[in-house]
């Protein structure tokens, strides 16, 4: 999901050359990673770099920990499975009200660390975090426009579909609160979609 701020110029980004004494170790194992992922050392080396300037020198101040997939997918299903024992009925309105009232805090903290890593807060900073933090937890996603003005966002997780449903809560109030439109939505146990119109900045 490439996003940009539509306000801003874009310019393209200089390089240069600049030489750092590595352990021999070190180096030969970044090589091996490279040469599994087929890319040169060196693009595979602005990779990390890049993800410790985008990402991970927030880390520690925004109090974030890296959480496997599957322990979170766990979590939020065994949730729903505590309301089915505890006799709740309507297990579907149960659902949407977690995902809802889990959207709303997210949302919440999503701005204070908008606000800490870009000093601005806006749909397209929130939506580059956002991207960012899904790239680092090894969420696919991809962000497409169309004539018109049509954006569509999609991500896949196998997260399951309680992770969806909250996904589908926390976008929906995204682009409620920050650009003031409904999105159109769709969900499957693994995959996100969402369509909407904005407005050119």
């Amino acid at each position: 999901m490439e996003l940009s701020d539509p306000s801003e110029n874009i310019r393209a980004r200089k390089t240069r050359s600049i030489t750092f004494r590595l352990d021999t170790m070190l180096i030969d194992e970044l090589q091996r990673d490279a040469d599994q992922a087929e890319v040169s050392l060196n693009v595979l080396i602005s990779q990390v770099l890049r993800r410790y300037v985008e990402w991970d020198r927030y880390e520690h101040n925004l109090n974030i920990i890296p959480i496997p997939k599957s322990i979170l997918s766990n979590v939020i299903d065994e949730t729903i499975q505590l309301a089915t024992d505890a006799g709740i009925k309507d297990i579907q309105a149960h659902k949407q009200l977690i995902a809802k009232h889990a959207a709303q805090g997210a949302f919440h903290v999503i701005r204070d660390s908008v606000l800490f890593m870009r000093k601005k807060y806006n749909l397209w900073t929130v939506l580059d975090v956002l991207r960012n933090y899904m790239k680092v937890s090894g969420i696919s996603s991809d962000h497409k426009i169309e004539p018109g003005g049509r954006h569509i966002f999609i991500i896949q997780h196998d997260l399951g579909d309680n992770w969806s449903l909250f996904a589908e809560e926390l976008l929906s109030t995204i682009f409620i609160e920050l650009a003031q439109v409904k999105a159109d939505i769709s969900t499957t146990p693994k995959t996100i979609k969402a369509e909407v119109i904005l407005k050119e900045q």
